[in-house]
């Protein structure tokens, strides 16, 4: 959510608000502004590049304007003040002159000697110390800057061995409390906490008296990299609990955003919200089998206004996470009809031509970093389909995800083979259970034969396939054991499974009661417990590339007992798998690598000990036989959040905007008054 004041952004690249890269190397590269040369390790997505001059310069006026009038004692109140302007960026060099001229401003108000000379000297001297100096130079610009006050205070020279000694201690103390924090660079907090230390040292060393209060912070939603509630300017009534957690919703009648509230009641917790013309509605998002606020970490945060979404209007500066995967609907037909269907497709729409998809493909793309999953409708009802997976390579797509029935590849091996020939990376496969009974209450018709030749004709052409159930409770719930073996046993041809609770939009039966709902705890529970315990709920962490209200991943590694070896924990090796806190590319890439079958020629066991302790084994295991439990939890007109969709990297692309996933799909449920809350 980058802020844009006049022509330039105040988070991320100045000019265009994307986020900025730090590449091995370093590129000669003209300032977008001066347009001089210079040479740096960090541009823009976009390649665009801003010196520290031209990134400091209005910056430097408003903080000598505020330095020379401001009559403000307290340090932390100065720097605020001086913040809080909207031309003022969250991150840059700017802190490194902000941090002298605010201690020697506030100690000029406290009663110390200090001339404006002095605050003129503090400007220039943070002037110099570059941007990036806390990666690229071991050594944060708030620390410097603390140094340079310290230096001005006490007349330091390099020739002075006496006040060169106390400039280097002070400097290195801020230093010392600043790297005591493990976390990405956050420049308020930065330079708060060299303010902190400063205040103890001028009173400990120089007698110097400077208060320095403790702020709360506001520009989380502008950082990627907050640390959350161990931020010491975090604000407690910021992260949303059981009992105080405020939010956004729709109204399941009129699509009316309206505010919400997430409640606790005996250990469950529920979405609670009012609309002032249908009324009030709660429903069930917990059911309390594991510790909410352990499994969000804090992810949830209080709105000062309401989310634009879902307007149909594409991504926005509300959303905070760039697209992991985006989806194209390649037809409206299908050859199935499904009892529950999250598009409510209709058979006998005429499809796009494939110049139209093309077209799509080109405007969507990131070449060489897009994972493109091609959906309906049923994608394999087209006969060109093999022409629109080569267009999707054509245009640029690293990956391209088939997203189907099963129906047809169960029943034609040449035409997987021509899917396989034209670039398909991997398929995403319905799979609801292990029983054709399952098949016949959701799909109509028994399926379970068509899917094991589906799988086995994907194998042979050496595409990977993920087993996709949408659970609904009663009918499979109690099949997710069974799923996982077929789904173990079946490896290396099957990657792994994708759990998807069902959701009630699209093609539903009926509206849905809080008995109908399968909450993600729920999910996570029953994996457990049909498993007999050997997957235990530690190895399934919380989304942290979308919201982690809307799933988990699991990594795993299939030993030669057909027994599923963890390779992620909780508590660990969180943010080290699927997704980091900021980084769909990583997600993009953890999917890639264990959906998709290795090559042949990359897939061959390099050591046979059978030991996953032998590291030439285990090594050649997990690229052979890697293995993912995931899920998704789709969100309705009765448990919508807006701070999901925030979060959301699985975007639909139609008619040149992409929407997050839940937008694009959700249906108002007509007729429904408010369901009273006890």
């Amino acid at each position: 959510m980058n802020t844009r004041v006049e022509n330039r952004f105040v988070s991320g690249c100045m000019v265009c608000g994307s986020e900025l890269v730090v590449k091995n190397g370093t590129d000669k590269v003209d300032c977008h502004y001066c347009g001089e040369p210079y040479v740096t390790q960090v541009t823009c997505e976009n390649g665009h590049y801003v010196c520290d001059n031209c990134h400091s310069s209005e910056s430097i006026r408003l903080i000598t304007s505020i330095c020379r009038e401001s009559r403000e004692r307290d340090a932390a109140l100065l720097m605020q003040a001086i913040r809080s302007y909207e031309s003022f960026p969250v991150h840059g060099p700017e802190h490194h002159i902000l941090v002298p001229a605010v201690i020697l401003t506030a100690l000029r108000n406290n009663g110390a000697d200090i001339t404006e000379e002095q605050i003129r000297t503090a400007v220039q001297r943070g002037r110099t110390v570059p941007g990036e100096s806390c990666g690229f130079m071991g050594v944060c610009g708030a620390a410097t800057g603390a140094g340079i006050a310290y230096s001005i205070l006490t007349g330091a020279s390099p020739y002075d061995p006496e006040t060169r000694q106390a400039v280097l201690k002070s400097t290195a103390a801020v230093l010392e409390e600043i790297a005591s924090y493990s976390a990405a660079r956050c420049c308020q907090r930065d330079t708060w906490l060299a303010l902190k230390k400063v205040s103890e040292l001028l009173e400990q060393d120089l007698g110097l008296k400077m208060p320095v209060s403790t702020i709360r912070c506001r520009q989380f939603s502008l950082n990627k990299g907050c640390i959350h509630e161990k931020c010491p300017l975090w604000d407690p009534q910021i992260t949303v609990t059981a009992g105080d957690g405020k939010t956004w919703s729709l109204c399941p009648v009129c699509l009316k955003r309206i505010r919400a509230e997430r409640i606790k009641k005996e250990g469950k917790i529920y979405l609670r919200k009012t609309c002032e013309d249908h009324g009030t509605f709660q429903t069930l998002i917990w059911r309390g089998y594991y510790s909410f606020d352990d499994w969000t970490g804090g992810q949830h945060v209080q709105f000062t206004r309401a989310p634009r979404c879902p307007d149909n209007c594409g991504l926005c500066d509300d959303h905070l996470q760039k697209t992991c995967c985006v989806l194209l609907n390649v037809t409206d037909n299908c050859n199935l009809g499904c009892t529950f269907c999250l598009a409510n497709q209709q058979n006998g729409k005429k499809d796009p031509s494939l110049s139209e998809i093309r077209e799509s493909l080109d405007n969507l793309m990131v070449a060489g970093k897009s994972l493109v999953q091609l959906s309906g409708g049923e994608p394999t009802t087209r006969a060109d389909l093999p022409d629109i997976i080569r267009a999707a390579r054509q245009a640029g797509a690293k990956y391209v995800q088939l997203n189907t029935n099963g129906v047809r590849l169960g029943s034609d091996p040449e035409y997987v083979r021509a899917l396989a020939d034209a670039g398909l990376s991997f398929v995403f496969m319905q799979f609801d259970g292990t029983e054709d009974f399952i098949n016949v209450k959701l799909r109509n018709r028994p399926l379970l034969e068509a899917k094991k030749r589906a799988i086995k004709n994907c194998a042979a052409f050496n595409l990977g396939v993920t087993l996709v159930p949408t659970l609904v409770r009663g009918v499979n719930t109690n099949n997710i054991g069974d799923i996982i073996r077929f789904a173990v046993n079946s490896s290396p041809a099957v990657r792994g499974v994708h759990f998807q609770p069902v959701s009630f939009f699209g093609r539903v039966p009926r509206l849905p009661s809080d008995d109908d709902r399968f909450t993600l705890d729920e999910l996570v529970h029953e994996i457990s417990l049909q498993t007999g315990g050997k997957i235990n709920p530690v190895n399934l962490l919380p989304s942290r590339c979308d919201h982690p209200l809307c799933g988990f991943h699991g990594d795993f590694v299939i030993d030669s007992n057909h027994e599923l070896f963890p390779l992620s924990e909780r508590g660990c090796s969180e943010g080290t798998g699927c997704c980091d806190p900021d980084s769909a590319e990583r997600n993009r890439e953890f999917v890639a690598r264990r959906w998709q079958r290795p090559a042949e020629e990359t897939g061959k066991e390099t050591s046979r000990s059978g030991d996953l302790h032998d590291m030439e084994y285990f090594l050649s295991r997990v690229i052979t036989h890697g293995f993912t439990l995931t899920a998704m939890a789709f969100q309705d007109a009765g448990n919508i959040d807006l701070a999901r969709l925030q979060h959301c990297s699985f975007h639909v692309y139609d008619k040149g905007r992409m929407m997050p996933f839940c937008a694009y799909y959700l249906n108002n449920w007509p007729g429904v008054e408010g369901q009273p809350c006890t």
